[in-house]
């Protein structure tokens, strides 16, 4: 099989926020997140989504050690393929989706640099 990526992919382990677009009101998730690249991500999710389903996600990335913050991203995105995971104890799906548009938002100051200061 070819690969049709167009962006180098970064593997990450990050706790992902899911939040699914709902009638009355979003439904949240705990999600994790495995890569990601400037186009897209990939992340195990404890709900299956249907592909062209429209997705907001956040996390936060890895704390800057010089300056004891970590960034948080917030995206808009869309399922492209789910899968599901085989050989977990609970329902486990591997979610692919195209990123429609990121934000970098205020990063949040780590509790050891508090303390340092």
């Amino acid at each position: 099989m070819n690969e049709r990526r167009k962006a180098q992919r970064y593997d990450v382990y990050l706790p992902l926020r899911l939040s699914l677009p709902g009638a009355s009101a979003p439904r949240v998730y705990a999600a994790q997140l495995r890569d990601i690249s400037r186009q897209g991500v990939y992340f195990h999710s404890p709900v299956s989504v249907e592909p062209d389903t429209k997705l907001e996600l956040t996390f936060a990335l890895p704390t800057d050690k010089e300056r004891g913050t970590s960034p948080v991203v917030r995206a808009t995105a869309k399922a492209l393929r789910v899968d599901p995971i085989e050989g977990e104890q609970a329902p486990l799906y591997g979610v692919a989706a195209k990123i429609d548009r990121i934000d970098f938002v205020r990063p949040i100051v780590a509790a050891s640099a508090v303390h340092a200061a």
